[in-house]
């Protein structure tokens, strides 16, 4: 006998909404516990039901999809909805469980929430997927102004603005503001890509500094240098990265 999954619609078309429920009819131990037409709503909803899965329209007045998942404290396996076939689609594929691009029929429907019916995920899984999903909710060019670590059981938001330096912990990247550290899920390389290069170096194979967070340099003696950050922090400037480093800061 097949669990119950508990499921919470989320679209601000009604008719979008319909056609859910009559598909899920072909599903019928998936229980749609709530339907909201909006994201404020989304969010109440989510956190107090924690559902299973929710179907996500990502394009919504007054709070997307992307603000949605910002604001959740309980992390469903998530199958956006979208009628628009840009960065988004491609760019969530492969970290949701699916998304379904309107209009989309009953096979393709039922694909998707296949996919959440095979997947057996640890909830500290679901956490790490949810992060991805908004680490590259920004679109094609555009540089990160915020960056999403997991904190316990939530998914906390640092500001770019408040990082002061980055170092590399094993596969991962500890990010250190003016009011405290925390662990990000990605590489120190991929960091680099989505960061204004005007506003944050590269000195060291497991550095990067905020330019404005850098108080002086000084030699090493050996021909290097190390720079000295306004909080007292020393990071050492690799030798590969040194030139760069001087013709950026002088």
């Amino acid at each position: 006998m097949k669990k119950d999954i508990t499921a919470i619609l989320v679209d601000d078309e009604p008719l979008a909404r319909r056609l859910l429920n009559e598909y899920l009819k072909d599903f019928p131990h998936v229980r749609v516990v709530a339907e909201c037409r909006n994201g404020r709503q989304a969010v109440k909803a989510i956190n107090e039901r924690k559902p299973d899965l929710v179907f996500l329209d990502i394009r919504m007045p007054g709070m997307d999809g992307f603000e949605v998942l910002e604001r959740l404290t309980h992390l469903p396996n998530i199958i956006f909805s979208t009628a628009h076939s840009d960065y988004a689609v491609k760019a969530f594929e492969a970290n949701a469980v699916d998304y379904l691009l309107k209009p989309y029929d009953r096979k393709r429907f039922s694909g998707a929430l296949q996919k959440v019916i095979d997947r057996k995920t640890s909830s500290s899984g679901a956490i790490d997927r949810l992060i991805e999903l908004l680490q590259h909710s920004k679109e094609p060019g555009e540089y990160h102004e915020r960056i999403f670590v997991r904190v316990g059981r939530k998914i906390t938001p640092v500001r770019v603005r408040d990082i002061v330096w980055i170092e590399a912990e094993g596969d991962y990247t500890r990010l250190h503001t003016s009011s405290g550290s925390a662990l990000c899920n990605a590489s120190l390389n991929s960091l680099e890509k989505s960061l204004d290069p005007s506003q944050f170096i590269r000195v060291h194979r497991s550095h990067i500094l905020a330019t404005d967070s850098i108080d002086h340099l000084a030699g090493d003696g050996e021909g290097g240098f190390g720079a000295t950050l306004k909080d007292g922090t020393k990071v050492r400037v690799g030798r590969t990265y040194a030139s760069r480093f001087r013709e950026i800061i002088w």
